[in-house]
């Protein structure tokens, strides 16, 4: 009985530990393509500022698909990003994307305005935002989590998508939506603290 036991032992760590070193390695692999992102989302990816993304604890397959818009030419708006998405293959966007997704969220740290925000609520509430990004904003399914997002970068993405820069069906109902309906969604959402 105790050398089935041992043999039973020495299988399992033989299949194991190779598993779990290949699944680090695969992490350590995000994180060493994913050193270029540091630059403008820092670190760990929480941004500081307004403007730019926090991808910490960001939904890996929408980073996934964003990188890749970005790489097609997709995704207009950031020099930046379209010329190091084109650098990566397809496996080195999921990898990174992974890497980040594995990052505790850290909600922003923005400045909101409540008079703004309590109006930004009613227009997620009457447009169906919370349908696909969740009631606290932490994104459901492949959309992303966009409460306590920067709140500028909100904004301009919103800006985005209601020029066309970003194509969208979903995102079509902020069309015909004014600069200060827009900026009112961004500061609700931004202002979310779980």
């Amino acid at each position: 009985m105790q050398k089935l036991r041992l043999f039973y032992c020495i299988v399992a760590a033989a299949v194991l530990v190779p598993v779990a070193a290949f699944a680090a390695s695969a992490v350590s692999e995000g994180e060493r393509l994913g050193r270029p992102c540091a630059g403008c989302h820092a670190t760990d990816g929480y941004a500081p500022g307004e403007y730019i993304a926090r991808i910490g604890g960001q939904n890996a397959e929408y980073m996934t698909k964003v990188m890749k818009d970005f790489a097609a030419g997709k995704r207009k708006g950031s020099v930046e990003m379209s010329l190091l998405a084109k650098g990566y293959s397809e496996a080195d966007l999921a990898a990174i994307s992974e890497y980040y997704a594995g990052k505790p969220w850290k909600n922003s740290t923005n400045k909101i305005d409540p008079k703004k925000s309590a109006a930004g609520f009613k227009i997620a509430k009457e447009n169906g935002c919370f349908d696909c990004h969740g009631t606290k904003g932490e994104g459901m399914d492949a959309y992303p989590r966009i409460g306590g997002q920067n709140s500028g970068y909100l904004h301009e993405v919103l800006k985005r998508y209601q020029t066309g820069k970003i194509e969208s069906e979903e995102m079509a109902l902020v069309k015909d939506m004014s600069d200060s309906q827009l900026e009112a969604l961004a500061q609700y959402f931004s202002g979310i603290r779980k």
